[in-house]
């Protein structure tokens, strides 16, 4: 379930490049989906230690201070009308691990409850 009113507003969105720099639609994206994924986490008492604003996309990763644990996360290109239905998320082993686990998806309507759910199990797999 969606926590705050503001994110909404680009579902569907189309950004544009502006001379091939993102807009400041995008940066008031980018502030949008941080809060958003903040209050899904904070249920958990996980918080974002790293937030990355690329060329369309946000990736970061998420600390958990009571399992000790990182997940990596990405977006991938917010241009395609319906990233919000495929958020990329894994394990990690810290906040520069970007190989990571298992490759999970999920949408941003579950993105905090199933980051928190892979948490909590602990999992620490990592792709061969």
């Amino acid at each position: 379930m969606l926590k705050t009113k503001n994110i909404n507003k680009w579902l569907g969105y189309e950004f544009e490049p502006v001379e091939n720099m993102t807009g400041k639609d995008y940066s008031s994206f980018v502030r949008n989906l941080k809060s958003e994924l903040k209050a899904q986490l904070a249920s958990g008492g996980c918080k974002i230690i790293v937030l990355n604003k690329g060329y369309f996309y946000v990736s970061g990763f998420v600390y958990s201070r009571t399992a000790d644990r990182y997940v990596y996360f990405s977006t991938g290109d917010v241009r395609d009308k319906h990233w919000y239905e495929r958020i990329l998320y894994r394990t990690a082993t810290g906040p520069r691990d970007f190989k990571g686990g298992t490759n999970r998806f999920t949408g941003i309507e579950d993105f905090g409850a199933d980051v928190l759910t892979l948490l909590a199990a602990g999992a620490h797999e990592y792709a061969a």
